[in-house]
């Protein structure tokens, strides 16, 4: 999956160097993400529940229509689906979303 993400990422011009899966014990991998020259981890939960998170932790993430959408475009690379659905947590330093993949089975 690791290969699928990176060349997904070079596809829409995303750059996540050497695509080094970044983790803390418990947390699932991460991949860097540089979107405008900021530098985000992205992370898969489950199947269809996706993270963005600031690579500082306490930065808080720009919230306007634009920033969203890049937002919501590096998940639907990396994830190879659409986001149906997505929200800010963790007092906005956290971009949370729900991909919805046509042709997977629900489980």
């Amino acid at each position: 999956m690791r290969a699928g993400i990176c060349l997904l990422a070079v596809a829409a011009s995303i750059n996540l160097p050497a695509c080094a899966p970044l983790a803390f014990p418990g947390d699932p991998p991460a991949y860097r993400l540089r979107i405008d020259g900021e530098t985000f981890l992205l992370r898969q939960l489950t199947e269809s529940t996706w993270t963005v998170s600031s690579a500082a932790p306490s930065t808080t993430l720009a919230t306007s229509p634009a920033a969203s959408a890049q937002l919501r475009q590096a998940v639907e690379t990396a994830s190879g689906c659409q986001v149906s659905d997505s929200d800010y947590s963790l007092g906005g330093r956290q971009f949370d979303a729900q991909v919805d993949c046509p042709g997977r089975r629900a489980r």
